[in-house]
């Protein structure tokens, strides 16, 4: 006869609650707009479905061949968080213009894990191996939060990057990391009621936020256009964001965007006005949620210029990149790839061969 003690059976109460959870979390996330962000949501919460059934205190003979895809459900964790968190945090994330040898790569590693968990069960140092990339990946959404965190123009998203992004990052490090713990700590009872008490907590918070977006008045309404550079609608602005609208036309006019090294935080020294009222400014009258975007394509659009230029075809293209504002020419090229799908040298060879 099989007996449970009371802190595995509260683990399994537990469990299910956050089961039904992910079932509305799912019904929610359906009736939303199709999106690439809504459907790596979507994948997380199958993922840490399988966690939950996968680390429930049963043993593990009594799953049969059903662990093995647990097993895949559950290590897909950290892979499709780093996804969700790059398309979240960074704009200019793009995995279709990826080389094509890294996603062949990409196709290879894939194989390997379907074989690593889905034919041999985990059993074999392949899974190790597994582990270890998604450590190193939940770590790198870490740096992705920190990294954006200076340049990004929406508040919103900025409080998102500390309060989700990191913390989440923090508690998946954690997990990652016990499962190069001993076994007898992973498979302690205290260990599985912690861990789907903190599920519980967690996704109760992430539905009390889909449902607020949902259904407040206010969080329906659709955002305004993002604007032009030129042009840019002022109207509705108050007396002193006009002044520094004004202000900062006058900096682009003068191209001070050219300065090396320049942040959101010295344009504001510049422009002798608080950072986040210049962030909510070029947020809201220039449509961008970036301060590096705005940069980049102040830059760009002066580089095609000179790029197209007789009078410039002497000048190295590192000579302009810096001349531009950036620290190297590798920073340049990618922006400029990113802006007209060309590098300078094939954007020159391209001006020069229609003269």
């Amino acid at each position: 006869m099989i007996t449970i003690s009371f802190v595995s059976l509260l683990d399994l109460l537990i469990r299910t609650m956050v089961l039904g959870q992910l079932l509305l979390l799912g019904g929610l996330l359906w009736r939303s707009s199709p999106s690439t962000v809504r459907h790596l949501v979507f994948a997380a919460g199958v993922s840490v479905a399988g966690l939950l059934m996968l680390t429930a205190p049963i043993p593990d003979e009594q799953y049969g061949l059903f662990r093995n895809v647990l097993l895949i459900l559950t290590d897909a964790f950290a892979f499709i968080f780093w996804l969700l968190i790059r398309y979240l945090f960074d704009d200019d994330f793009a995995p279709r213009q990826w080389p094509r040898p890294i996603k062949l790569l990409l196709g290879l590693f894939v194989l390997t894990y379907f074989y690593a968990l889905g034919v041999r069960a985990g059993v074999s140092p392949l899974h190790d191996l597994i582990h270890a990339v998604g450590l190193m990946l939940i770590l790198h959404s870490a740096y992705v939060a920190y990294r954006g965190f200076a340049d990004d123009l929406l508040d919103e998203r900025r409080r998102a990057r500390i309060s989700v992004v990191l913390v989440i990052s923090l508690y998946s490090t954690v997990l990652v990391g016990f499962e190069f713990a001993d076994e007898r700590y992973r498979n302690a009872a205290w260990f599985g009621l912690m861990n789907a008490s903190v599920l519980l907590l967690a996704i109760s918070v992430v539905i009390g936020r889909l449902f607020r977006l949902q259904y407040e008045p206010a969080s329906r309404k659709t955002p305004a256009a993002p604007a032009t550079i030129a042009g840019s609608p002022i109207a509705t602005l108050s007396a002193a964001d006009r002044q520094l609208s004004a202000a900062l036309d006058d900096f682009i006019a003068r191209k001070g965007y050219h300065q090396n090294a320049l942040t959101i935080g010295a344009l504001a020294r510049q422009l002798d006005c608080q950072e986040h009222r210049l962030r909510r400014l070029i947020n809201q009258t220039r449509g961008y949620r970036n301060f590096n975007s705005l940069l980049n394509d102040l830059r760009v659009a002066d580089a095609t210029d000179r790029l197209s230029d007789p009078d410039c075809d002497h000048l190295p293209i590192l000579s302009i990149a810096l001349d531009l504002g950036y620290d190297s020419v590798g920073p340049f090229n990618r922006a400029f790839k990113a802006k007209t799908d060309q590098t300078p040298g094939e954007f020159r060879r391209s001006v020069q061969n229609r003269r």
